[in-house]
């Protein structure tokens, strides 16, 4: 389950960050909160995951904002979306542990590199202890398409990012449902991107057939393909 809080004072900004988000899909509820004193209440009421902060806000700075969640060790995850670029200010947004920084304006597909990274993180985040594959997968993300295969239109490079990051971690072969689970997305995304990594031999789909009951697909990863630039 995945709660997030827009910390936003532009209604127009919010409209744009909750539409993005709800296109990604994959969220339980999204709150939104004008101000810094807002958003203590709603992190002290609710359980949110992930905050989308701005730093120039009504009622103050949201790097103090940020600090102090940091002071009391609240374990939210934090991307900063502002249009403030000054070097001192994302430096001290690095040093507080930002998923990620969003100079407005910004684009869709940026936006979803942002969520992406935080869903990486949470994925590999889920165990008790980790290899250095799997610190790699959080540390250096990647996707597994080259740059010469183009995605179908209505694919997203984040999404296919996420749902390559979930495959690595399931065991092999996998299910449509498993990936579902894995991933939270709708089992008519998920099958959207298996059918483009299977047609693009990413993939190699088996029909299991039982003695009762409809059959059903297994996927088993094929091929290490070369890293999106």
């Amino acid at each position: 389950m995945t709660n997030i809080l827009i910390v936003e004072d532009d209604p127009m900004v919010q409209f744009i960050h909750r539409n993005y988000l709800e296109k990604i899909g994959t969220f339980d509820t999204i709150y939104s909160s004008e101000t810094i004193a807002e958003a203590k209440k709603l992190l002290a009421s609710r359980s949110i995951q992930l905050v989308l902060l701005d730093i120039r806000l009504k009622d103050g700075n949201g790097i103090d904002f940020l600090t102090d969640l940091r002071r009391t060790k609240q374990t939210v995850d934090v991307i900063l979306i502002t249009a403030a670029n000054e070097v001192n200010i994302v430096n001290d947004a690095l040093h507080l542990g930002v998923i990620d920084y969003l100079i407005k304006p910004f684009t869709l597909e940026r936006f979803e590199k942002s969520i992406q990274r935080y869903r990486t993180k949470h994925q590999a985040l889920v165990t008790d202890q980790l290899n250095q594959s799997q610190l790699d997968t959080y540390f250096e993300p990647q996707t597994t398409i080259p740059p010469t295969v183009d995605l179908d239109k209505g694919l997203s490079k984040a999404t296919l990012q996420l749902i390559q990051g979930a495959i690595k971690q399931l065991p092999q072969p996998f299910t449509v449902a498993q990936l579902t689970t894995e991933t939270g997305l709708s089992h008519v995304s998920v099958r959207k991107y298996l059918s483009f990594l299977e047609d693009h031999h990413f993939l190699k789909g088996d029909t299991i057939y039982r003695k009762t009951g409809r059959p059903y697909k297994t996927y088993q990863m094929v091929t290490a393909p070369h890293a999106l630039s």
